[in-house]
Formats: C-alpha cells, structure tokens, sequence
C-alpha cells in the first residue's frame, strides 16, 4: 500500500514538473516574441525620429532662409502674433 502510494505521488510530481517545464517553455517563447515586437517598435521609432529631425532642419532652413530673404514680413509676423497672444491671454486672465 505505501509503494502504491509512493508510484501515485512519485507520477503525479513528474505531472506537476512536466507542467511547470511547459509552462516554463511558453514562457519563454512569449518573452522572445515580445522582446523581438519590443525591439522592431523601438527600431521604428528611432527611424521616424531620425526622419523627423531631419524634417525640422530643412523647414528651418527654409524659414530663415526665408526671413533673410524677407526681413520686414518676419518682423510683421511676429509683431502681429506677439498682439495676437497678448489679446488672448489677457482675456484669459480677465476671467
């Protein structure tokens, strides 16, 4: 009776160590997928910063460029815009 019960308990300990070992397996296998969707995301996003960054300088350049070439529309764009936000916050602050 208790070498029956010893076979029982001995087979349901490889049950429970067969059971983690898969577990422990899909795990895994989970980990490295996400690792790979992890590192294709960040590998994007440094590629779209990199596009974006080269973006900004050309429409920078284009803009002072711009503003060398016509001194006196940059000085009104900016004097009206300085008016413009000053109207808005001050009517903000009224409230």
């Amino acid at each position: 009776m208790v070498s029956n019960k010893t076979n029982m308990e001995d087979y349901e300990m490889a049950e429970v160590n067969k059971s983690k070992q898969e577990l422990k397996d899909a795990l895994d296998e989970k980990k490295e997928k996400l690792e790979a969707t992890y590192t294709e995301l960040i590998d994007k996003l440094r590629a779209e910063k990199e596009r974006l960054e080269f973006d900004m300088k050309h429409e920078y350049r284009n803009a002072r460029r711009y503003v060398r070439a016509n001194p006196e529309q940059g000085v009104s764009i900016a004097f009206i815009s300085g008016l413009a936000i000053g109207i808005i916050l001050g009517k903000i602050s009224q409230r």
